[in-house]
């Protein structure tokens, strides 16, 4: 109950500050005397550089990144189930190669390829969803794979083969609803994986735009004031850290509950 309570709380406030940014009100003229202040009552989390207050910048920085990562997981999920789905049902000798190309995919490290697109085309938001999408689609699809040769020994889909159903109405009619619960039980362990490659990515500085406060980048820029004044790294770290923690365990359970 805590875990959804803390994600209840964070995500909230996160966007009620993106819609409070959205509508032109954000910070207002902060005052520089503030600068890099100490967490106190008035500032809990603290101020940055330029005295703005760091409880306020980690909530709009978390929105954008959870945006950007909800996109990744909700895209990851449907590539995943069409190419998982589709490999399952393929003849045996084609299924072989697809899963050894598979393999491939999942053993290559996204995090080179996102630096290549970053260094063809630059930091954007398109070239972080597309980084995202390279690293999260062969995991979930292997899943995928697994779960729907297991629904293809079932009795009822042997029913519609005899009938004459085809690959694809037997995949859309009979093995997508029955994924369901793996994506229910995977999506919160995938997005929380997005989360943390989106801030990995844009620490290094090859995610989000230029200019733009991701979780990642507001931990880049902590990083050159951790001696004198470390709670600008603390303010988005340990947020970052209780919600991964949060939806491990809450996709740990679902796990469970499916199993």
């Amino acid at each position: 109950m805590i875990w959804w309570t803390w994600l209840i709380l964070w995500f909230g406030s996160a966007g009620a500050v993106a819609l409070y940014s959205a509508l032109g009100r954000g910070q207002g003229a902060v005052p520089l005397q503030l600068s890099l202040a100490s967490p106190s009552w008035s500032h809990i989390f603290g101020c940055g550089v330029f005295g703005q207050d760091m409880l306020f910048e980690v909530l709009s920085a978390s929105a954008k990144s959870s945006i950007v990562s909800l996109i990744a997981t909700a895209l990851a999920c449907l590539f995943a189930l069409a190419i998982g789905g589709g490999i399952a049902l393929l003849p045996e000798r084609f299924r072989f190669v697809a899963l050894r190309g598979l393999d491939a995919w999942l053993a290559f490290p996204f995090l080179l390829v996102a630096l290549g697109l970053a260094a063809i085309r630059g930091p954007g938001w398109s070239t972080l969803i597309a980084s995202l999408l390279i690293g999260m689609v062969p995991m979930f699809a292997r899943l995928v794979y697994a779960r729907t040769r297991e629904i293809l020994t079932e009795p009822f889909i042997e029913a519609a083969q005899s009938v004459g159903a085809s690959s694809w109405r037997i995949l859309i009619r009979h093995i997508g609803p029955n994924l369901g619960p793996l994506v229910v039980a995977k999506a919160p362990l995938f997005f929380a994986q997005c989360l943390m490659a989106e801030a990995a990515l844009s620490y290094l500085g090859v995610g989000a735009p230029i200019g733009t406060q991701t979780w990642g980048s507001l931990l880049a820029s902590g990083k050159d004031y951790l001696i004198e004044a470390p709670h600008i790294a603390l303010a988005s770290g340990i947020p970052l850290v209780l919600t991964l923690l949060a939806l491990q365990i809450l996709s740990a359970g679902k796990k469970s509950v499916f199993r």
